[in-house]
C-alpha cells in the first residue's frame, strides 16, 4: 500500500489540476497565451498535403493558419504564416487530422498528447520506482502544461523514448526498437537515441530498419520525393537561420549569436555542438548502461545529451532530457545531490514566463515544492527552491521593457506566398521574437544548469566506481517490476 507520505504530494498534483481547470474555466487571463500555436502549423501542412500542395510554403499554409477558428484558439497574424517545419512523414501524419474541423482535430490531438504524457508517467514510474509524485512532477509543465498549450509533437517522442527505456529495463529489445523509431518524430532528438540503438542493442536492428523503410515509404506515398529534398535541402537550413536570435531559444546557435557571433559562424558552431554532444551521449550510453545497471540508458542518454546544444533547440524538446536523469537519479546514489536540482531545473519552462498565463509563477511554486520533496529533499531546502522558482519569473518579467509595435505593416511588406514559410517567419522573429534577450537570457539559466549537470552526472557515474543502486538490498522491488 502507498504510504501516506508518497500520497500526499500526488494528491497536491491532484488538486493542483483540478484548480488550474477551474481557473481556466472561469477567467481567460489566467490562460496560455497563443493556444496551439504550433499544431495549427501541422494541422495546415496536412490539409496542404491533402490538397496536393507544398506544405513548407508560405502560401496556402498562412491562409489556412488565419482561417475563422473559435475564440479559444489562437490564429496567425495577417501575412504571417508559421512554419511546419517536420520531415514529411511527420507531416503525413497529420492529414488525417486535416480531414476534420479545425476544432475537432484540436481536441483529438490533445487526446493524442494525454495519452503520451500517461505512457509517459507510466513507463518512468516502472523502469525508475520512483514516486508517482516525481514522476508526475517532473513532467507536469514541461512536457505536459507547455506541450498541451502549443500542441506541440515533442510529448509524442519523449513517450517512444521513455517507453522505450521501459522496454530495455525489461529486456525487451525488439519492442524497445519499433518505439524508439517514433521519436524520429522529432528527428533531431530522436536519430542520437536511434543510433546507440542500433549500435549497441542488435536486437533493436532489424525493427529500426523496419520501421525507418515504413516511415520512409509512407513519406514518399503521401508527400513524394520532391518534399524530402527541399527539406533537407531548404527548409532545414532556413529554419535554422530563421530562429537565429529568438529569445526563446536554447540552442548553442542562439548563445552565439548573442556573444557576438556571425550568422553563418552561429550556425556552424550549432551545427558542431550538436554532432559533438550526439556523439557524446551515443558513446557513454553503453558504459552508463553496463556501470549503472541501466540499459535504458541506451535510448534515454542520446536523446538527453542532443538537447544540450545543437542549431535549434526549444523549450518544448527538454523534456527528453528527463527520462535519463530520472533513470540516474534512481540507480546511482552517489549523483542524486547535483540530479535533484538538475530534475528541478529541467522540469519548469521559466522561459514560457511570458505566455503561460499570470498562475504560472503559482503553478512553479507548487510543482517545484512537491517535485523536490518527492526526490527526499529536506523541506527547507524544497521551499527555498520554491520560493525562487516564483520569484524568477517575476524578476525576467520585471526586464521586459520593450513595447513591441503591431508587426503587421512589416510583414505584409516582406510577405512572398511563394517563398518558404522560413522567410515571413524570420521578419517575424527580428521584430517581436528578439526583444529583451537579458530577460530571457535569465530565465533560460536553469535549464541550461539542469542539462549541463545531467551531463556532468553522467561522466561522473562513468568514471568513477560502480555505484548502481542495489534496490534488492533495499528491501525495494526491481526496477521494472514495482507494483503499480
Amino acid at each position: 500500500m502507498r504510504s501516506a507520505a508518497n500520497r500526499s504530494p500526488l494528491a497536491a498534483l491532484a488538486a493542483l489540476g483540478l484548480l488550474l481547470a477551474l481557473a481556466f474555466a472561469l477567467d481567460p487571463k489566467t490562460r496560455p497565451a497563443n493556444v496551439l500555436t504550433d499544431f495549427s502549423a501541422f494541422y495546415c501542412a496536412g490539409a496542404a498535403l491533402n490538397r496536393g500542395a507544398d506544405p513548407y510554403l508560405a502560401e496556402p499554409l498562412g491562409a489556412c493558419e488565419r482561417a475563422p477558428a473559435p475564440g479559444w484558439l489562437s490564429r496567425s497574424q495577417p501575412a504571417l504564416a508559421i512554419p511546419a517545419p517536420l520531415p514529411p512523414y511527420a507531416l503525413a501524419a497529420f492529414r488525417p487530422f486535416a480531414t476534420l474541423p479545425y476544432a475537432a482535430a484540436a481536441f483529438a490531438w490533445w487526446a493524442v498528447l494525454s495519452a503520451a504524457l500517461a505512457c509517459t508517467a507510466l513507463a518512468l514510474r516502472r523502469a525508475t520506482g520512483l514516486p508517482w509524485a516525481a514522476v508526475v512532477g517532473a513532467i507536469a509543465l514541461g512536457d505536459g502544461y507547455v506541450g498541451l498549450a502549443l500542441g506541440q509533437i515533442a510529448p509524442v517522442a519523449i513517450a517512444a523514448v521513455a517507453v522505450a527505456l521501459w522496454l530495455l529495463e525489461s529486456e525487451r529489445e525488439a519492442a524497445a526498437g519499433w518505439v524508439a523509431a517514433l521519436a524520429m518524430l522529432e528527428p533531431h532528438v530522436g536519430l542520437p537515441a536511434c543510433l546507440a540503438l542500433f549500435l549497441w542493442k542488435p536486437r533493436t536492428r532489424l525493427p529500426l530498419l523496419l520501421a525507418g523503410a515504413a516511415l520512409a515509404g509512407a513519406a514518399y506515398a503521401f508527400a513524394g520525393p520532391t518534399l524530402w529534398r527541399e527539406y533537407f535541402g531548404a527548409v532545414l537550413p532556413a529554419h535554422a537561420a530563421s530562429e537565429l536570435g529568438n529569445v526563446k531559444q536554447l540552442s548553442f546557435t542562439y548563445v552565439a549569436h548573442r556573444l557576438g557571433a556571425d550568422d553563418a559562424l552561429a550556425l556552424r558552431l550549432g551545427d558542431l555542438s550538436y554532432l559533438l554532444m550526439a556523439a557524446l551521449g551515443v558513446a557513454l550510453a553503453p558504459l552508463l548502461a553496463r556501470r549503472a545497471n541501466a540499459p535504458g540508458s541506451i535510448v534515454a542518454l542520446p536523446a538527453a545529451f542532443a538537447v544540450l546544444g545543437g542549431p535549434f533547440v526549444h523549450i518544448a524538446q527538454i523534456g527528453i532530457a528527463l527520462p535519463a536523469a530520472l533513470l540516474l537519479y534512481a540507480r546511482v546514489e552517489s549523483t542524486r545531490p547535483v540530479l535533484r536540482w538538475a530534475i528541478a531545473c529541467l522540469a519548469l519552462p521559466f522561459v514560457q514566463l511570458g505566455s503561460l498565463g499570470w498562475l504560472f509563477p503559482l503553478l512553479e511554486v507548487v510543482v517545484c515544492f512537491v517535485l523536490l520533496t518527492a526526490l527526499q529533499t529536506p523541506a527547507l531546502k524544497a521551499a527555498g527552491a520554491a520560493a525562487v522558482a516564483f520569484a524568477l519569473p517575476l524578476i525576467a518579467w520585471s526586464l521586459i521593457v520593450t513595447t513591441i509595435s503591431s508587426p503587421g505593416p512589416a510583414l505584409l511588406a516582406h510577405y512572398d506566398p511563394h517563398a518558404l514559410a522560413e522567410a515571413n517567419w524570420a521578419v517575424y522573429v527580428r521584430l517581436v521574437g528578439s526583444n529583451d534577450p537579458l530577460a530571457y537570457d535569465l530565465a533560460k539559466l536553469p535549464t541550461w544548469f539542469g542539462l549541463c549537470a545531467l551531463v556532468w552526472a553522467s561522466l561522473a557515474a562513468v568514471r568513477g566506481p560502480s555505484r548502481a543502486n542495489d534496490v534488492a538490498r533495499n528491501g525495494n522491488a526491481p526496477a521494472g517490476r514495482i507494483a503499480i
